[in-house]
């Protein structure tokens, strides 16, 4: 992702991840895996859809359970995943995201697990 030009915000379980967001780490894209550990994938995605500051954040889900997705993704990727296809995904979200943008920072940001 980064040698595609984004700014990458690494988290390594879900609680990193929505202490990030919580300190106003907002980013335009969110790549998540919903099999995290200490908080799930799906419990993120429960949170950052909750609340008014992050709701309208695309989120591409990446993962290798069968687990269905939660409802409202951008997209759902299944592991193995080549690097190309994931980068054309998270510019589609940013795309989404600059023709309908929310009242938050313009910063690219592409969260990752």
């Amino acid at each position: 992702m980064r040698i595609a030009g984004f700014n990458v915000s690494v988290a390594d379980d879900g609680l990193t991840a929505l202490r990030a967001i919580d300190q106003h780490c907002i980013p335009d894209v969110i790549v998540l895996d919903l099999d995290l550990p200490r908080v799930s994938g799906i419990d993120v995605h429960q949170e950052i859809v909750s609340h008014a500051a992050t709701c309208s954040i695309p989120i591409v889900v990446v993962t290798g359970t069968n687990w269905h997705s939660p409802a409202g993704v951008f997209r759902t990727l299944r592991k193995p995943i080549a690097s190309d296809v994931l980068v054309t995904v998270v510019q589609r979200a940013v795309a989404q995201q600059h023709e309908h943008p929310p009242a938050r920072n313009p910063h690219h940001h592409a969260s990752d697990d």
